[in-house]
């Protein structure tokens, strides 16, 4: 998995320094089951919080919402939201993750706005993003940065896509937070016409956290008839040293019409299976 799939406890328990655990939390549960890959899994809100461009595909709204619980020690939230405005695509999300009582951290927000200007199947993206961590005593630590996005689609085919999120980031209050810069390099194709019954997508993507170089790749297929229906995922992707996550990544969804209900599971070397559930609509 991508430098994001981190431990969460390590990361409770790190300095004020330490890259904030919201930020190391999958964009979307559908990336989690494709092993991390993202910037080109496009037309749905979760965009946002992986490649401000790739919510150019939406033709009218999309909504999408996560939750997860980490051990016993945090619950997380996301919610996101795409609108079409003419040419132009407006997209926002927010994601919590919230300690419970006794852990050195009160909680994590991070929030993501998108805009996307189509041009002949060619999608510009800007997006500016805030991150706040509150520790036990009360103290809040703000940033706020900026991301850039390119994004080619060719209909319901294919899609390449380049996402550089995190350039640059401003301390707005309190300690400094460590932000790495991230950049996604992705490609994803259609193996059979979404059209039909059948659904097979192959997606593979690299990704540079930080400065560290990561290769993901993921594979979906199934069967929806009538618009209701059963997709299955399956990724791949390589780990750096401090990752306690195994090389693979299980997912699916029901669809039911416009609207699907995702899992994730991921597996740790040395804790529980993470547990990841979502939610999409897309009408």
């Amino acid at each position: 998995m991508a430098g994001w799939l981190l431990c969460i406890p390590a990361l409770v328990s790190a300095q004020a320094a330490a890259t904030p655990a919201i930020l190391v939390i999958p964009p979307s549960v559908r990336s989690a089951g494709l092993g991390g890959a993202a910037a080109s899994i496009i037309g749905f809100a979760g965009s946002v919080f992986s490649n401000p461009a790739g919510i150019a595909p939406v033709r009218s709204l999309s909504l999408e919402g996560t939750g997860a619980r980490f051990d016993t020690a945090s619950t997380f939230f996301s919610g996101a939201a795409v609108v079409r405005a003419g040419r132009v695509n407006l997209g926002g999300g927010i994601r919590y993750l919230s300690y419970d009582d006794g852990q050195p951290l009160r909680d994590n927000v991070e929030a993501q706005s998108a805009v996307t200007l189509r041009v002949k199947g060619i999608a510009w993206g800007l997006g500016a993003g805030y991150v706040s961590e509150e520790d036990s005593a009360g103290r809040v630590s703000r940033t706020v940065t900026a991301a850039g996005a390119l994004t080619v689609y060719f209909f319901d085919i294919a899609a390449l896509a380049f996402s550089a999120r995190n350039l640059g980031d401003w301390s707005l209050a309190g300690t400094e937070l460590d932000v790495p810069d991230e950049l996604r390099l992705g490609f994803s194709l259609n193996l059979v016409d979404t059209y039909s019954n059948w659904r097979l997508l192959a997606t593979v993507e690299r990704i540079w956290l930080g400065g560290n170089g990561e290769t993901a790749a993921g594979l979906e297929g199934g069967a929806v008839i009538k618009g209701v229906g059963v997709v299955l995922r399956a990724g791949v992707a390589g780990r750096q040293g401090t990752s306690p996550y195994s090389p693979g990544s299980l997912g699916g969804s029901l669809v039911l019409g416009r609207a699907a209900i995702d899992y994730a599971y991921l597996e740790r070397r040395d804790l529980s299976p993470l547990h990841l559930f979502g939610l999409r609509w897309t009408p």
